[in-house]
Formats: C-alpha cells, structure tokens, sequence
C-alpha cells in the first residue's frame, strides 16, 4: 500500500518527521511513503537540505499559478492514481483541492495534513478563503493537524472531532542534545562565544521582519529599571537588522545579533541562552518555541503563535502574553525573572519531549487505521 504526501517544500524539520513516519508505517503497516513538491527550491529560506531518507521524492512541474492561491501543477493525475492515499498539505494551494477532488472521484483516501493557524486570526477570513477551506476539509476522510489551534480551526468548518489526530509538529533534537554534552557550562559556552557571562540573556531566532515584532523585546526590556534588564541575542537575518540596532542603542539595550544559525552552531546559541520570547503578531506555529524548549529553555510567546496554546504553560514552561502589547510582554518578562528560570527550564525539556517525530509517526499510523477501516460513502462527499 501506498501514501502519498503532497506539500510545497522540503524543508529541515519536515524531512526529520518524513522520515519517522516512512520507517514507523512501513513496520507497522506495510505502507510506503512517496513526497510530492509543489513548488521549486526551497522559496528563498537558505536552508541546508539533504534527501529523506527511505523516502521516495519528487518534484511536480508547474501547470501554472495562481495569483494569491499557490500553483496548479502537472503529474496530479499520476499521482493519486499510483497512491492508495493521499495526504494534502494544507489549503493554501490550487493542487490540493484539485487532488483532493480527483482522489474522491478515484475512489482513494484523502488526509488534511494542517501544519497550524495563528490563533488570532480565526475566524477572521474572507468569506471566499472560508469557503474554500470548507470544501478541501469536506473532501477528506481525516485530519492530521498540529495541536490545539490545528483542531479549533478544523472543528469550525464542522469536522468531527474524532476524526482529528494531532500531527505533533516536531524538530529533530539531535544537534542540541549532542551540545547539551559538549557545552554543560553555559558561562564557558558564553565566554567561548563572546556573549555576556554576568547577566540573563534572552533569545530571539527568527526572521527579522516586522510580523514577527522583534522591536517589541527591545521595548519591553527599555521599560525595566537598569540594573535588571537582560541582553537579548537575536539570531536570524532581515531588513529589520539595523532598525533594531538603532532601537536598542538609543534604549538603553544591550542587544547582540547573532545572524543565520543552523545545526549544532544554532544550538550553542540556544544554550547560551536564559529563555527564549516569540513575540509574533501572526504565526501558524512557531518551532522555534520546539527548539528552545528542547534546549532547556521556557519561553515567554504571544498569544498570536500556535505553539503558545500547547506549549507554553503560565508560570510552567513559561508566559503567554497579548500580542503587540509591551507592556503585557514586559510583565511577563518580570515574572520569569523572578522565577527558577533553570527549574522552568526543566519542566519546558519535559514538557517537549513529548512533541517528536515518533510521536507524530505513531499518531498519524492511527490516522491512517481510522481511514482505511472507515466505511466509503459512494453518495456523497463528507469528512
């Protein structure tokens, strides 16, 4: 038996889950596992990509596209009728609905795979997008989405629930884990990477762009008396880079730019840090919240990231504030200041453990159990 999996891009995260899932379905269920690509490279994100392993790849020319809804691309056919199921990325893209359409009428399985939403934003679309999203969702049998924002999204359009399996969005930890070894000296670390040894350092790893609301760290940091305030490392590129420079000097704000990072360099910058703060305005998820986490860190992340609801635990694993507001955001910071940062720490690594692509292989292997000993409706499309 064959699954296929349509989505846009490899990218770093998501060959680690391919290939959890490809070895965890082929032992337990016989069933293969071949990527389809709807787009070319990797969209402009400069990531080190490598081939899944035990994972059939492919890239699907481009029919044509679609101004504001992705690309109509060739092979569609072929695909779902050499796949015994096929699993779509998402709603974003012509070639998923198209799929899914073709499936049903080829009498195949169909899976949503839905990787998140910002939480803020539902219910917030245009009525067009809406309808959209309702028609892909009722042409699937089952639902792979990523935690509690995945879900809530889902159920909106009127799915059931029982037919919704989270995906467990998850990053490989082997880098940080191999430099959690090397590195258990977080002073050491520090000094080696010429960061501050005497005082608390927040992290920031992102795209520097205004979405992702970097300058708020900077002013909720200013806001707190002198002596507290704690460095922030920024790590990640973007046009924002030298308004932040700006912003920080002119504040008072020790602020360190650490550039793109990637694999155990990324790490390293992880562990040298206290805790991590996603500020976003609109993000579907955040895996940086995943990565940090794993490092040992709790995480202070707005409540416009999907990764907050599942996450990040007030005064657990962390804080959630009110996107956009630094004053919330500076509260939040103060309240982990005053806690057991390591001891939050600690919790948060447990807490994670728990999100990894085993787990998303074994949930998305009872995704499939419950689509293929469901009963076809010949009458009519319904999930």
């Amino acid at each position: 038996m064959k699954l296929a999996y349509l989505t846009n891009i490899p990218s770093p995260y998501r060959i680690t889950m391919m290939e959890a899932w490809a070895a965890h379905l082929q032992t337990t269920m016989g069933i293969s596992l071949q990527v389809y690509y709807t787009d070319e490279g990797d969209q402009g994100r400069g990531w080190a990509l490598r081939k899944a392993l035990g994972v059939d790849e492919r890239r699907l020319s481009t029919l044509l596209s679609i101004p504001g809804y992705g690309r109509l691309n060739r092979g569609l056919v072929d695909m779902v009728r050499q796949n015994d199921i096929v699993m779509i990325g998402g709603f974003e893209q012509v070639s998923y609905l198209v799929t899914a359409l073709l499936a049903r009428l080829m009498r195949r399985k169909v899976i949503l795979l839905f990787d998140g939403f910002s939480p803020r934003r539902i219910g917030k679309e245009r009525a067009s997008v809406r309808f959209v999203k309702w028609l892909t969702a009722r042409l699937c049998h089952a639902y792979f989405a990523n935690g509690k924002v995945g879900a809530e999204v889902l159920k909106r359009l009127g799915v059931d629930e029982a037919r919704i399996f989270n995906q467990y969005l998850s990053v490989s930890t082997r880098d940080i884990e191999t430099q959690r070894c090397r590195n258990a000296d977080k002073r050491q670390l520090r000094a080696d990477l010429e960061m501050p040894v005497g005082r608390k350092i927040i992290a920031f790893c992102g795209y520097l762009i205004p979405r992702k609301r970097p300058e708020l760290i900077i002013d909720a940091i200013s806001a707190l008396r002198l002596e507290e305030r704690p460095a922030v490392l920024f790590i990640g590129r973007g046009p924002l880079e030298e308004t932040l420079r700006r912003q920080a000097a002119a504040l008072g704000v020790e602020a360190l730019f650490a550039g793109f990072r990637e694999g155990e360099d990324l790490a390293r910058h992880y562990l040298c840090a206290d805790f991590l703060i996603l500020p976003s305005d609109d993000d579907p998820w955040g895996l940086v919240v995943n990565e940090a986490m794993a490092a040992g860190l709790p995480v202070i992340g707005s409540d416009a990231c999907g990764a907050t609801l599942d996450l990040v635990i007030n005064g657990v694993t962390g804080f959630a504030f009110r996107a956009g507001d630094a004053a919330d955001l500076r509260r939040a910071i103060e309240g982990m200041l005053a806690r057991d940062i390591a001891a939050m720490g600690d919790v948060a690594r447990d807490h994670i453990a728990g999100w990894t692509p085993l787990h998303s292989a074994h949930s998305l292997q009872a995704c499939l159990r419950a689509v293929l000993e469901s009963r076809s409706d010949k009458s009519k499309f319904q999930p």
